[in-house]
């Protein structure tokens, strides 16, 4: 009984930490515009109805995605970039998730950066989650950048080996048939005569 205890315990621990409200990427370049967007799974079983996200103060956001499905609220700084984003009137099904969007200028400085948000349900409950992200110096993403696409590089070579292997096989196959095929020739040339 108690190993089930457990179980069911990690299970929702698990469902709850895959749950939560994530920005991505996660990863970006310091001082680059990037569209960000907000991850939003409903993992109760009252659906999601409004989501409210502290800006790090480090990010200039100047514009958010327009929806018709959900009333977009902003607080600004006295330099006109919001510091915080609330999405209100809209409704994301339990066991459903919802993408929102806005844009961003990254800070300057590399390191990382954490997005406080806090998840409103329609039974009156919320959650609160911490997203990170991290903001690479220029050339430290581009080497990460040059490794990945010389992953990418090499799987393409393996496929490309393999597809080659294959059309050589069933060529070689093909040829075999058509060489079985062929009537069988008698030393003076002429055709064998095949019995009905």
């Amino acid at each position: 009984m108690a190993r089930w205890i457990v179980c069911g315990l990690l299970l929702g621990w698990a469902a709850i930490a895959w749950g939560h409200v994530d920005v991505v990427p996660r990863q970006s370049i310091a001082k680059r515009w990037e569209t960000y967007t907000l991850r939003v799974p409903t993992e109760t079983a009252a659906a999601t109805v409004k989501l409210q996200v502290t800006v790090p103060s480090a990010f200039e956001i100047e514009m958010v995605e327009h929806r018709q499905d959900w009333t977009i609220d902003t607080v600004r700084d006295e330099r006109g970039f919001v510091r915080e984003m609330t999405w209100s009137g809209g409704r994301v099904p339990a066991q459903t998730f919802d993408e929102l969007k806005f844009m961003a200028r990254n800070p300057a400085e590399p390191e990382l950066y954490h997005w406080d948000m806090t998840q409103f349900y329609e039974s009156g409950e919320s959650a609160k989650w911490t997203s990170q992200t991290q903001i690479l110096a220029p050339e430290k993403m581009g080497s990460q950048q040059a490794e990945e696409a010389w992953r990418a590089a090499q799987v393409a070579m393996t496929l490309s080996l393999m597809a080659m292997g294959v059309a050589l096989t069933l060529m070689v196959v093909t040829l075999i048939g058509i060489l079985q095929r062929r009537p069988a020739r008698r030393l003076d040339g002429a055709p064998k005569q095949v019995a009905d």
